[in-house]
């Protein structure tokens, strides 16, 4: 069994490209419909996803982040439903036709805990400590449900990037709660992680669902001259909203 879940994440990984949803989910390793934060899909071999995501920004992170000052009612609809993609260390989001990023680093360098594909990463570092709950189907598709703890510094040995690792004391991240939901060719269709363990009731799991294996993609980053700096891309997104020069 145990071998069974620590060979999951590279048996995934080597599955090429699926389909993916992503959510955080407060107190409970199963995502509700609310929790969902982006949908789209994965090339898992060049560590890229494609996605729609929703973004929770606040009106003075948002302003702090863009440059933008003032009252901009149109802001909340140009990036509830934004087109992202990830790529390794970076991510770049789709404002009103053009393309930016926030903290761009090295695509080489480890994902973010952002990224949709963080809960796979953390699966490198299954402990040997995997115990079965039972069957259980993730989107009509039969799986079955396992309990373990994951050791980032496992999986920071595993992962050729490494793997960013969230705040806290360095004990818990090498025994970070997990759950993990594995279809009948041992690929993993379902992943949380918690990434604070002391929190009880209050844990946040990061979750993705994977699905649709072998799906055609097409998931390119954005070239440096494509790229704007977030104070330009909003500025020209604002300047294009209807009404605004009327």
């Amino acid at each position: 069994m145990a071998n069974q879940v620590f060979a999951a994440a590279a048996r995934t990984v080597a599955a090429g490209t699926a389909r993916l949803l992503a959510a955080w989910c407060t107190g409970s390793p199963l995502p509700e419909a609310a929790d969902r934060r982006c949908e789209g899909v994965a090339d898992l071999a060049a560590r890229r996803a494609r996605v729609s995501q929703s973004l929770f920004f606040t009106d003075r992170a948002t302003a702090a982040l863009t440059g933008l000052d003032g009252d901009n009612s149109g802001l909340r609809d140009l990036v509830e439903h934004s087109e992202m993609i990830y790529d390794g260390a970076n991510a770049y989001v789709r404002v009103a036709g053009s393309w930016t990023g926030f903290f761009l680093a090295d695509p080489a360098g480890p994902r973010g805990l952002t990224d949709p594909l963080w809960p796979l990463d953390a699966l490198f570092g299954a402990s040997d400590d995997a115990e079965q709950i039972g069957p259980q189907a993730v989107r009509g598709v039969p799986a079955t449900r396992y309990r373990l703890t994951v050791d980032l510094a496992r999986a920071d040995a595993a992962l050729p990037a490494g793997i960013s690792v969230p705040s806290g004391p360095y004990r818990s991240l090498t025994r970070l709660p997990a759950e993990v939901w594995l279809d009948a060719a041992g690929l993993a269709c379902r992943i949380s992680v918690s990434s604070d363990p002391a929190a009880a009731d209050a844990q946040v799991w990061s979750i993705v669902e994977l699905w649709d294996w072998g799906v055609a993609v097409d998931v390119t980053p954005p070239g440096p001259d494509e790229i704007l700096t977030p104070a330009e891309a909003y500025r020209l997104a604002e300047e294009r909203q209807p009404g605004r020069n009327a």
